[in-house]
C-alpha cells in the first residue's frame, strides 16, 4: 500500500517512558511496545557477569509525510542515534484490512503515493525475521554473525504448536523466540542459508526465516549513509 509505512523502534527499556510521549507528541494514534532482550551470547554474559540488555520495541504504522516527521523527531529528539542506544526502521506497508482498518490505525488522514518503482529494487538494507523455538537464539545468532550479521533484537512469542506440528511432522515448542538482524541486502542469502542449515526446521531449533525490504535505518552507523 503505496503512501503507508511501518515504523520499528528498538531502545533500552530504561527509555520506554521517553519515547512513548515522544511517538504520542508526533500524533501517533496506535503504538504497540513489546519488552525484549539483545542477543549477546549466555557464555559471554556468564563470563563477564552480566545480564543480557533488557529492551524495548516500538510499532506504529503512519502515513508517509507523518513518518518522514517521525524519522526527523528521532534524530533531533531523542538519542536514538547515539551509539549503544538502539535504532528505527522504517518499512513499506503492503496492505491494510478495509476501511475500517485504515481508519483505526491512521484515522482521516489522506494518503501521499509517493513511491516509484519496487521497494526490494531500491532499498540497501533488509530486515530478517527468524522465528526459533526457545532456548535457541546462541545457535541462530551464531549462524547469523558466522555469514557477516552484527547483532539481533529478542522478542519472545507463542506460536500455534500443534498447528504446526503437523504440518512440518514433527514436534514443534509452542514457546518461541522471534529475532530480528538488520543487514544489508547483499548479505542477505549468506546470512539466511547460515541460519537455515545450522537452526532450520531439521534442527532442534525448528527455525525459519524471512526478510523484508527497509527504506531507512538510523541509530546502525555501519549501515547509515
Amino acid at each position: 500500500m503505496e503512501g503507508v509505512k511501518y515504523i520499528i523502534t528498538v531502545t533500552h527499556r530504561e527509555y520506554a517512558e521517553d519515547y512513548t510521549e515522544f511517538f504520542y507528541s508526533h500524533g501517533v494514534r496506535n503504538l504497540i511496545k513489546i519488552f525484549a532482550t539483545g542477543s549477546a551470547r549466555d557464555k559471554t554474559l556468564s563470563a563477564l557477569g552480566i545480564e543480557r540488555a533488557l529492551k524495548v520495541v516500538f510499532c506504529t504504522v503512519a502515513t508517509e509525510s507523518d513518518a518522514d516527521e517521525i524519522n526527523k523527531g528521532l534524530i533531533k529528539e531523542t538519542n536514538i542515534t547515539e551509539r549503544g542506544n538502539g535504532f528505527s526502521l522504517t518499512l513499506p506497508l503492503d496492505g491494510i484490512g478495509g476501511e475500517s482498518g485504515k481508519r483505526y490505525l491512521l484515522g482521516d488522514k489522506p494518503l501521499e503515493k509517493k513511491e516509484n518503482g519496487k521497494m526490494e529494487e531500491k532499498s540497501k538494507y533488509v530486515l530478517l525475521t527468524i522465528i526459533a523455538d526457545k532456548g535457541n537464539v546462541d545457535v541462530v545468532m551464531d549462524a547469523a554473525r558466522a555469514a557477516g550479521a552484527t547483532g539481533g533484537t529478542v522478542l519472545s512469542a507463542k506460536g500455534t504448536g500443534a498447528e504446526i506440528a503437523k504440518f512440518f511432522g514433527v514436534a514443534i515448542s509452542e514457546e518461541k523466540e522471534l529475532i530480528y538482524v538488520v543487514t544489508r541486502r547483499e548479505d542477505r542469502d549468506g546470512i539466511m542459508k547460515a541460519v537455515m542449515e545450522k537452526a532450520g526446521r531439521d534442527s532442534d531449533a525448528h527455525g525459519v526465516v524471512f526478510s523484508l525490504p527497509v527504506e531507512t535505518v538510523m541509530g546502525i552507523r555501519d549501515f547509515e549513509d
